[in-house]
């Protein structure tokens, strides 16, 4: 579970990467005037900003569940717990 945990971690980073990368794709728009920019430039662009946010939001809860539930991890009390002559 602790491992599932830290590759939450790695995957927040990469949300939080591509939330950026979306925000600045759609605030440099201007630069492509002389490009044809279809329609639905915009409506899918917040769709797909707001979807990252809220999966940035259900990771955050995620952790905060995590830690309500599951409390912290002690590594000294699991080590002691294993006897690895039986």
């Amino acid at each position: 579970m602790r491992n599932i945990e830290y590759a939450l971690y790695v995957v927040f980073i990469v949300y939080l990467f591509k939330l950026f990368d979306t925000l600045y794709i759609i605030s440099t728009y201007t630069e492509f005037e002389n490009h044809q920019i279809p329609a639905t430039f915009f409506p899918m662009g917040s769709l797909i900003t707001v979807l990252y946010l809220l999966l940035i939001g259900l990771t955050i809860v995620t952790f905060m569940y995590r830690k309500k539930y599951v409390g912290p991890y002690n590594v000294d009390i699991l080590n002691e717990q294993i006897d690895s002559w039986e």
